[in-house]
């Protein structure tokens, strides 16, 4: 999004709706989708410079482009609401008052505060509004914010914590893995992520730790499918999302997760590359069948996250390829990643 707002971000006098209009409903989508993430993650989401920064230029030229096209850009996003919180300069005063308080109310996110002073300045050139940075109180809304948040738990962890509760109820080995693997082939990975983050404290930390492990070891399993292929599957689904990115990135600091999707992913490359036709992106008709249902494009995209630079295990993921596949094959690994870096950025 970054190179996005960079590159493709322009208002000149020459700009009509209809150049602005695309451009406004990506970045509503994606501003919803961050601050669901902000609420719903609160302290254990941790943001970066780039992200804020595009966030904070997102709603300026949200406001900039309502200011030029008014109802008519609201009419072609759809997005009435939207615009109609915003239409004031005290209204769009508390939409930036509730951004910066969503930053700020991430992980370690206090040390964004002189980020957010520093950019009120040329952004209150642009528009008044943004002068209402100055005047917040940042430990008071940490304060508040930890407040209101200590008494609210996420419905994604109500499940993962009733679901680790009935699978440890059950009184054989086989019983619990049985329900796991069923269990991973019908639950989604936003409720998944919640297990690696279960503290210590907390009176289930034995069993989901107890859980933790039986998920990795089904992962690396070679004859797991369909369960760990629709775990792959559900974790794309989830990343699909671009908000979601930076939790995916965060719960691959589970070294235990991190190294049992990188065992799944190696395997499912040493297999199927060598009858992966780079151009089409499809598998040679005449290759060998195998046990998975996760699809080429739904792999590669999993990988080129888990191989980006923001993520915590793309060292040993790298080493891992170049180490366990054939020199033919990890050099076409290579390719691969190279061609669809372009292709996501």
């Amino acid at each position: 999004m970054d190179a996005f707002i960079r590159k493709e971000l322009t208002l000149t006098q020459s700009t009509g709706l209809e150049d602005v209009a695309p451009h406004c409903q990506k970045l509503l989508v994606w501003l919803r989708s961050c601050q669901e993430e902000m609420q719903s993650q609160n302290r254990r989401l941790r943001l970066t410079q780039s992200l804020i920064e595009s966030q904070l230029k997102a709603l300026l030229y949200l406001f900039e482009c309502y200011d030029r096209f008014g109802e008519a850009l609201a009419d072609r996003c759809d997005s009435h609401g939207f615009f109609a919180s915003c239409s004031t300069l005290e209204d769009r005063r508390q939409c930036i008052r509730k951004m910066c308080t969503g930053i700020v109310n991430t992980r370690r996110g206090e040390l964004y505060a002189p980020l957010l002073h520093l950019m009120q300045k040329p952004l209150t050139e642009i528009q008044p509004a943004w002068a209402v940075i100055r005047d917040l109180d940042w430990s008071e809304i940490r304060q508040s914010e930890a407040l209101v948040c200590g008494n609210y738990v996420q419905p994604e962890v109500q499940q993962m914590r009733r679901l680790v509760k009935r699978i440890a109820r059950l009184t054989t080995q086989q019983d619990m893995e049985r329900a796991l693997r069923r269990a991973m082939e019908l639950i989604g990975f936003q409720v998944w992520i919640y297990l690696f983050q279960e503290p210590r404290e907390s009176s289930l930390h034995l069993d989901c730790h107890l859980l933790r492990n039986m998920i990795c070891d089904i992962l690396v399993e070679a004859d797991s499918p369909p369960a760990s292929s629709q775990f792959l599957h559900c974790i794309y689904e989830f990343v699909l999302r671009p908000a979601n990115e930076a939790r995916f990135w965060a719960s691959l600091e589970h070294g235990r997760l991190a190294g049992s999707l990188i065992g799944f992913l190696t395997a499912y490359w040493k297999h199927h590359l060598p009858h992966l036709d780079l151009e089409e992106m499809e598998i040679n008709t005449n290759a060998p069948a195998i046990n998975t249902i996760l699809p080429i494009d739904e792999a590669t995209f999993v990988t080129h996250l888990m191989i980006s630079t923001r993520s915590p295990c793309r060292q040993q993921f790298h080493r891992q390829l170049l180490t366990v596949l054939p020199p033919a094959v990890s050099s076409q690994m290579m390719q691969l990643l190279s061609k669809v870096a372009y292709v996501y950025s």
